[in-house]
């Protein structure tokens, strides 16, 4: 296949997720005792953040396997995170298919975002969640965190620039995306900034 070719077929299977077509896939939700993100999606995604946290969701309609994903973005920062550890200006989460699916007893007392989340899609279990970290102090994220029997990844992927502008490519594993999790926190470490994404595609 010629480099004209494989450009053509991987634009045709790609999905443009940013800039927004179905803000209907969309889940933005909170947690029960934080101050939540202020999120505004038009074209772009914005995620404001003061001193706050809140999961947002982007679901996909029929889960598939993909081989990468790209994110373009910026960040407009008021007051820096002082620390990495905890909070982030950026991850981008990428929940995969597996085999845990909570049971009634579970469900009954899991968190409403969480138990969102674990039903993003009915006809599938959850596994592992591969977050791509945004740095903007050259911190390197080597870390794995679990909720119930998800493993969650942690890892550098990116960093802010002169600009705080960001952009990085990620190649995913071969196992069916059920979704995305685009997170900005500042609950912990406490700043005050905004998060837009100008793109976001997998393909």
């Amino acid at each position: 296949m010629n480099k004209y070719l494989k450009k053509m077929r991987n634009y045709f299977f790609s999905i443009i997720i940013i800039p927004v077509s179905t803000p209907q896939n969309f889940l933005d939700l909170q947690y029960k005792k934080l101050k939540p993100n202020t999120v505004s999606i038009g074209n772009d995604v914005s995620i404001r953040v003061d001193n706050s946290a809140s999961p947002l969701f982007y679901k996909f309609a029929e889960p598939k396997t993909y081989s990468e994903i790209s994110v373009d973005g910026k960040v407009n920062i008021e007051s820096k995170l002082s620390l990495e550890e905890k909070d982030t200006y950026f991850q981008l989460g990428v929940v995969y298919e597996g085999s845990y699916k909570p049971g009634w007893i579970v469900r009954s007392i899991l968190p409403e975002w969480l138990f969102k989340i674990l039903n993003i899609n009915k006809k599938y279990g959850v596994g592992n969640i591969d977050f791509f970290h945004v740095t903007g102090q050259d911190y390197n994220m080597d870390k794995v965190e679990n909720i119930r029997a998800i493993k969650m990844n942690f890892k550098t992927y990116g960093s802010l620039d002169q600009d705080n502008h960001f952009a990085f490519s990620a190649k995913l594993k071969p196992k069916k995306v059920l979704g995305l999790w685009l997170r900005s926190d500042a609950d912990d470490h406490k700043a005050k900034f905004e998060t837009l994404i100008k793109s976001l595609i997998i393909k």
